[in-house]
Formats: C-alpha cells, sequence, structure tokens
C-alpha cells in the first residue's frame, strides 16, 4: 500500500451536496500504534498539488471506484478535513442497503508526518488484512522481485559475455572472422548493457517510491534482528501495520 491506515473510524453520514468529514487532524494512531501527525495545510496542499479527485473503495480493494472526492472541495474545519462525495450506482447501493458504515483514510507517510491522501475506504471495522496483502503492496512487491530477477540474469549474461570477448583477445587473431566476432561481441554487450541500465534505473525509482513512505536508515536499522527481509519490512511499513501483524498475515 501506499501508506498508513488510520485506527478511528470515521462515521459515513453520508447526504447529498453535503461535505463529509474523512480525516481527523493532529495526531492520530495507525493500525501497529505508531502514532502520526497531520497537518490540515500540508494535507490540503497536497491534494491541491496532486490535481487528482480521491477515489471511495470497497473495504481497500484498491479496484474500481465506487464514488469520488471531489478534488475542489476539501476543506479544514476544526475538527477534520471535509470533502464531498459523489457516489456511482455501486457506491449508493452499498451506503443505501447499510453494506458498510464508517469511511477509513489511507495516508501517505514520510517519517511520523502524512504528506498525502492516497484514497478512503467503506469499512466495518480497521483492520483489513485478513491474512493476504493488499492488491496494491503485493502489485509493488512482484514488481521488485521481477526486476531483481530479470537484472540479475542480464548481468550474468553480461559476465558471460565479457569473458568470452577478454577469452578471445588473448588468442592469436584471425583477421576478418576475429573482426567480425569482436563486432559482433561489442553490440551484444552494448545491448545488454543499456538493459542493465534501464532495469537499474526502474529499481532506483521504486527504491525512491518505498523511501516517500518511511525513511532508509530506519528501515536498515529494524531489519536487524526482526525476521522479515528487507523488501518485506519495507511492506509491512507501506502497509502501516507492525512486523507481528505483517507476519500472521503472510
Amino acid at each position: 500500500m501506499d501508506g498508513v491506515k488510520c485506527k478511528s473510524l470515521l462515521a459515513l453520514n453520508f447526504k447529498e451536496n453535503e461535505a463529509l468529514k474523512i480525516s481527523p487532524i493532529g495526531e492520530i494512531t495507525g493500525l501497529d500504534g505508531r502514532v502520526f501527525n497531520i497537518d490540515a495545510k500540508t494535507l490540503l496542499e497536497s491534494i491541491a498539488k496532486n490535481n487528482l479527485h480521491i477515489p471511495l473503495d470497497e473495504n481497500h480493494n484498491f479496484g474500481g471506484a465506487v464514488g469520488w472526492f471531489d478534488k475542489d472541495s476539501f476543506e479544514a474545519r476544526e475538527d477534520g478535513i471535509y470533502a464531498k462525495l459523489e457516489l456511482n450506482k455501486n457506491g449508493k447501493a452499498l451506503v443505501e442497503d447499510k453494506i458498510y458504515r464508517y469511511l477509513s483514510p489511507v495516508y501517505d507517510v514520510s517519517g511520523k508526518n502524512v504528506i498525502g491522501l492516497d484514497s478512503i475506504g467503506l469499512v466495518n471495522r480497521p483492520n483489513l488484512l485478513n491474512n493476504t496483502i493488499n492488491s496494491k503492496g503485493e502489485t509493488m512487491q512482484k514488481e521488485l522481485e521481477e526486476l531483481k530477477a530479470k537484472n540479475e540474469a542480464l548481468q550474468k549474461e553480461l559476465d558471460e559475455i565479457k569473458a568470452k570477448a577478454k577469452e578471445a583477445e588473448n588468442k592469436e587473431p584471425e583477421p576478418k572472422s576475429d573482426d567480425q566476432g569482436k563486432e559482433a561481441n561489442e553490440k551484444q554487450l552494448n545491448s545488454l548493457s543499456k538493459s542493465v541500465d534501464e532495469i537499474n534505473k526502474r529499481l532506483d525509482k521504486l527504491d525512491d517510491t518505498l523511501g516517500l513512505f518511511f525513511g532508509k536508515k530506519d528501515l536498515e536499522k529494524n531489519t536487524k534482528g526482526s525476521g522479515l527481509s528487507e523488501d518485506e519490512l519495507k511492506m509491512a511499513k507501506m502497509l502501516g501495520l507492525s512486523e507481528d501483524e505483517f507476519k500472521g498475515g503472510k
């Protein structure tokens, strides 16, 4: 996931064309007990900068939206952040039939500060791990693993070609055939090097994205003795879960 879920639930008091309270302000407690600070001005500036409507999804499934919070309707009041909600057909059915009774915001965090609002879920209880990792976190984890595997394979192939090229250099030259082979090797090396560079850039971008939500030093410090891999710790923090909660959901 992109952030942390708030421990306290917000009652869904939906009325057409009226603003709903979608977030508290000040100090909040995440599901794992960590305390975060929500500054109303920072959150509103982030929403305005992104210039995107905020999706309302069902049970934090991060799939299709069942409604949208108008990006231009967000405002700070004394007790929290408010915004107007437009439900689609599916959303109206869920709300009118009282399938869900509460709102649960998902925040983007940096350190102990909330820096953005990712989405808002229709829920009945705050702890929604249910022994699975949510689709957003799972997708990012899968992409990270695939890129690393591809990078390792390409690096291995690159090393093999370099070794062959070095071996060929040590042999006595055969004018035409040797020149042709050398040219072919150079082309292959250049192609592989570009592929490796592209994958490394994508890996760096993923690391930067993950680093947006939590400090790298904290991650490295918590890796020792945790029983979780570095990637698993990243996912746990992104989901707003403690290490024990993450282990229980694996």
